[in-house]
Formats: C-alpha cells, structure tokens, sequence
C-alpha cells in the first residue's frame, strides 16, 4: 500500500513506462515484454485487492488515508492501462499443427504391424 499513498505512485508507473510503452524492435524480446505486461496486470489487481482489504481493516481516523490510497491506485491503473492492454500481434497467431489424421493413421499402422509381427 506503500506504493499507492504517494502520488501516482511513480516507482511502478516509472518503470512500466520505461519497459512498456513501445513494443519493442526485436522479436526475441517480445516474449519479455508480454511477461513483464502480465506482471503488471497482475500487480495492479493485487494492489487493488490490498486497497479493498484495507478499507475493511482501516479504523474511522483513517478514513482520509483511505480515500487517498484509493484515488492514487486509481489513478496508476488508468496511467497503466494502455500498456497493459497493448498485446504484441505476433505472440497470438495461430500456432500450424500437423493435420491429426495423417498422425493418428501412422500410429495405428506402426501397431498393427508390431502385432502381426509378435504373432
């Protein structure tokens, strides 16, 4: 919650900028960018579960802070938002697959003739 209750929290969002804001150039890093995207996504639901779980903790003197942490978490995940919903195209394509049939018909072959050899 520490994260939250400065403004904008700048240590994450800094470094989501730095890391997130373009997809970057060269295709071996793509898998790494999408990591770190899910870190966040993850990140930012976990901050906002802990935001909510405070709300619960909190006594009636710290009402004020509470509204705070909860307009800075706010704010950090609409500043977070278009990197986290910016995919990489070509993570997502369709991945070829061998047709099943021309698969599955060389198996039963290659066993119908380990059994009438073993006969």
């Amino acid at each position: 919650l520490c994260l939250l209750s400065s403004s904008l929290a700048p240590g994450p969002l800094e470094v989501a900028q730095v890391f997130l804001n373009e997809i970057p150039a060269d295709p071996k890093l793509f898998r790494h960018h999408n990591k770190l995207r899910l870190c966040f996504k993850e990140f930012i639901m976990r901050c906002g579960e802990a935001v909510e779980k405070n709300k619960h903790l909190i006594t009636s003197d710290q009402k004020e802070y509470q509204q705070e942490l909860k307009k800075n978490y706010n704010r950090l995940r609409e500043n977070l938002r278009p990197m986290l919903e910016r995919k990489i195209p070509e993570l997502y394509k369709p991945i070829i697959r061998p047709r099943l049939e021309n698969r599955d018909s060389f198996k039963r072959l290659s066993f119908r003739r380990n059994v009438e050899e073993n006969s």
